[in-house]
């Protein structure tokens, strides 16, 4: 008999097919579970003829959902859960950042939050729990595509494809289009371009010459930030501050950086996205960081990641508040 071994790859790709099969039925089996206790709740959806609908066009193709949707459940937190706050509605239900962690709605306030029924994470989106909430409306993100048709049979659902827009603006306006506040965007983004001149108009002269680079710290692993879609660059550019030649030029999403080649990334200012709870005493230490442009000119700045990875209006209007204090307020 011969005895075949599974490569390292394979026996991964194998766990990972199980698991989302396991899932899968886990959450069909809730969703039955639900049903059987709740028979009315997907029929009501589908029979209400009073409700005024409309087709909208999403990654997964076309979708019918009520004109005026009043009971939102979202299942992302800086995508969705932001923008849809930003424009005067607070979902029934939503979806936390990640299981593992702490935070729960990057860059959103607590207050914000309070009476907004938690459905899982965005990775682990609870069936039975957005079942039991009756939403006339889901809105998820297009990594949830694997469960969008269990997701659909709870209510009308939209997934948004996040990397697909050019900036946090675009997917703004695509979210207030969904649920009828297109208007209100508009007035969203006024404000936030206002604001946007006046810090531009406080950092003149300098505002031509200075760059800046964004590094993130995880415990003991520096990282430098590259990656388009993050809306802290989208920010930056906006208000016309240039990253380092290094960082524009990165393709990458991030890369990890020694202490050796952190000298690369000096700049006139460097901002840390801190993932740690506190920024490694040894990284301060070191004579390589002290050599470092910025450190001489007491210019490198640890900001919040929970503001600094958000992505929407809320979120975003605090990074410009961090721009604002840390360029604007210390020159």
């Amino acid at each position: 008999m011969q005895v075949r071994f599974l490569s390292g790859a394979t026996v991964i790709k194998t766990h990972l097919f199980c698991k989302r099969v396991f899932v899968s039925l886990v959450c069909i089996f809730a969703l039955w579970a639900c049903r059987a206790h709740q028979p009315d709740i997907a029929d009501s959806i589908v029979q209400d003829s009073s409700t005024a609908t409309r087709v909208v066009q999403h990654v997964m193709g076309e979708t019918v959902i009520p004109v005026t949707p009043e009971k939102i459940v979202t299942l992302h937190d800086s995508t969705i859960l932001d923008p849809v706050l930003s424009l005067g509605i607070r979902p029934i239900g939503a979806a936390t950042y990640a299981p593992e962690t702490d935070i729960l709605f990057r860059g959103i306030p607590d207050e914000m939050t309070e009476k907004i029924s938690q459905v899982g994470s965005a990775f682990e989106p609870s069936i039975e729990k957005i079942l039991s909430l009756k939403p006339d409306l889901i809105i998820g993100r297009e990594y949830q595509e694997n469960i969008y048709p269990l997701l659909s049979e709870v209510a009308p659902t939209v997934l948004i494809d996040w990397e697909g827009f050019s900036s946090f603006q675009e997917n703004l306006l695509y979210i207030a289009d969904i649920i009828g506040r297109s208007e209100k965007a508009e007035q969203v983004l006024t404000r936030y371009q206002e604001k946007v001149e006046r810090l531009k108009q406080r950092l003149e002269p300098k505002l031509q010459k200075i760059e800046v680079a964004v590094i993130g710290f995880t415990g003991q692993t520096i990282k430098s930030f590259s990656y388009n879609d993050a809306a802290f660059n989208h920010v930056l550019e906006d208000v016309g501050i240039k990253r380092i030649p290094k960082q524009r030029n990165q393709t990458e999403r991030f890369l990890e950086l020694s202490l050796e080649t952190l000298v690369q990334y000096d700049a006139d200012v460097i901002f840390i996205v801190n993932e740690s709870d506190d920024i490694s005493k040894s990284f301060l230490k070191t004579p390589l960081w002290s050599q470092l442009r910025a450190a001489k000119d007491h210019s490198i700045y640890a900001v919040d990641d929970e503001v600094w990875f958000s992505a929407g209006p809320i979120g975003i209007n605090q990074i410009l508040d961090d721009l604002f204090e840390y360029l604007a307020d210390n020159s």
